[in-house]
């Protein structure tokens, strides 16, 4: 069976304004994801990555083109409608933990499940599950200034997984990271997808986070250049 488009982006041009002209970000971008896909969106600073990646967590706007996510059109929806979606249906990862500071472990992954009304024992079951997926079982009850930045990224990933969302966005989720911890990272996240049927969006330049991708769309000068498929990608 052939498995559901996630993400579908036609002609996609996003501009913005600069003094009295503006800039082009993106221009013509063409991208389908499918269901489980594990997949990056690689260029240099500058390239449009996180451009992309905004506009297709809702969190930005294309200025032309079709942006269709989670079969939920992105072009005429308001900003609370795509904030709906967001809560609901996707997790985000970015390059800062954007822990509450004054929160547990616990407190922080539960967050977004309070967001959704679940209910308080179903909450419980499921900030379990996610800190034993990071393997953070030990830390449940501490707080970010106790914790490593491994640590602290670990949470953020309990976090944007605890409600299993059928997308996961991640801008430079290992930037502030060393070698071991990025490894570690990333063997979690290659985990998780194989296990549930999140689809994973990275936008990166770090060589790390590369050697686990399944597809990597290259990006420069706000166009896609090259779309590869990797045959043979480490896995978690």
């Amino acid at each position: 069976m052939e498995n559901k488009s996630v993400i579908n982006i036609k002609n996609l041009v996003k501009r913005f304004p600069v003094g009295g002209d503006y800039f082009t970000a993106l221009q013509q971008i063409d991208l389908e994801l499918t269901e489980g896909e594990f997949i990056g969106l690689v260029g240099p600073s500058g390239s449009g990555k996180t451009t992309l990646l905004n506009i297709i967590g809702g969190l930005d706007s294309a200025t032309e083109g079709n942006v269709s996510v989670l079969g939920h059109s992105m072009d005429n929806t308001s900003h609370n409608e795509r904030a709906k979606i967001r809560r609901k249906h996707m997790g985000f990862i970015f390059q800062s933990y954007n822990l509450l500071p004054v929160y547990t472990v616990f407190e922080n992954v539960e967050l977004p499940l309070i967001l959704n009304n679940i209910d308080p024992v179903e909450r419980e079951k499921k900030v379990t599950q996610a800190i034993e997926w990071v393997g953070l079982n030990e830390k449940r009850n501490s707080r970010p200034a106790d914790m490593s930045g491994g640590e602290c990224q670990r949470t953020a990933i309990a976090r944007a997984i605890v409600h299993e969302p059928s997308l996961l966005l991640a801008d430079e989720p290992t930037a502030n990271l060393d070698a071991e911890n990025s490894h570690n990272i990333m063997n979690i996240l290659s985990k998780l997808n194989s296990e549930i049927s999140t689809s994973f969006v990275f936008a990166t330049h770090d060589e790390k986070i590369m050697g686990y991708l399944r597809r990597i769309i290259h990006l420069d000068d706000g166009k896609i250049i090259n779309d590869e498929k990797i045959s043979k990608p480490k896995s978690g």
